[in-house]
């Protein structure tokens, strides 16, 4: 398991936005939610390696616009990997087997299960970009109260990931990471393969819709709202 090459060597951009839901706290923990708090379907939003960039907001709220909960845990809890820090490999040895692991981040990401269900959000999927693919598989592999996951350009994905998948997947590619047909034919081949989808965006760098992506780009901004479109609609589907 490790990063694509261009985890570590594309920085994210420098952008503005201004956020329309709320950060709240819980138990310590902070969390970014937007969209209907009466909605009964909700997504946990697991961001990039870069933490609560402005990108990271607004793909949330986007999706939210669909009549989705969207909660964002600050995994990182303010502390998100730089471009610095990512040239120190024992930095990025501890992100790979302590921060960035599963195990790490397991009782946070049932937490924000936790707190959608205190609202009254019970259909719950995952959506994960980059490093916060790999968070959404492995929850989508345990009982976390997930059902379906969106992996947008993943990283540090391992074909066990798979395998272990308890629930429908929504696979989207960029031109960085690997097409992944073997680990999406295992997905296929289960009885959450008819409601599973891939699509390759061979015109994106990694972390298009995400802290690397050029959103003042029409073309990008055009897939970035098919990223949005896809997800969204998935989730509708797989949590009715």
């Amino acid at each position: 398991m490790s990063f694509i090459s261009a985890c570590c060597n594309t920085p994210p951009v420098q952008a503005e936005y201004t956020p329309t839901g709320e950060t709240v706290e819980h138990d310590g923990l902070k969390y970014y939610i937007v969209g209907d708090k009466g909605a009964s379907q909700g997504v946990v939003f697991c961001y990039d390696i870069f933490g609560l960039h402005p990108h990271a907001y607004q793909v949330a709220d986007k999706i939210s616009l669909s009549g989705l909960r969207v909660i964002v845990p600050d995994f990182l809890q303010g502390n998100p990997l730089t471009m610095a820090l990512l040239s120190d490999p024992s930095v990025l040895q501890d992100f790979k087997t302590r921060r960035g692991a599963w195990g790490y981040n397991r009782d946070m990401f049932k937490a924000s299960v936790a707190v959608l269900h205190n609202e009254g959000t019970t259909k719950i999927g995952a959506a994960g970009f980059c490093w916060g693919a790999k968070l959404a598989i492995c929850a989508l592999g345990e009982d976390c109260g997930i059902k379906s996951a969106s992996l947008v350009h993943p990283s540090m994905m391992e074909l066990k990931d798979f395998e272990q998948a308890q629930g429908p997947v929504l696979l989207l590619t960029s031109n960085d990471e690997p097409e992944m047909n073997e680990e999406f034919a295992v997905i296929k081949a289960k009885p959450v393969g008819m409601l599973s989808y891939q699509e390759r965006f061979p015109d994106r760098i990694h972390g298009f819709c995400a802290a690397r992506g050029d959103f003042a780009d029409p073309a990008v901004v055009k897939d970035v709202n098919r990223v949005v479109q896809l997800t969204a609609g998935f989730f509708k589907k797989t949590l009715a």
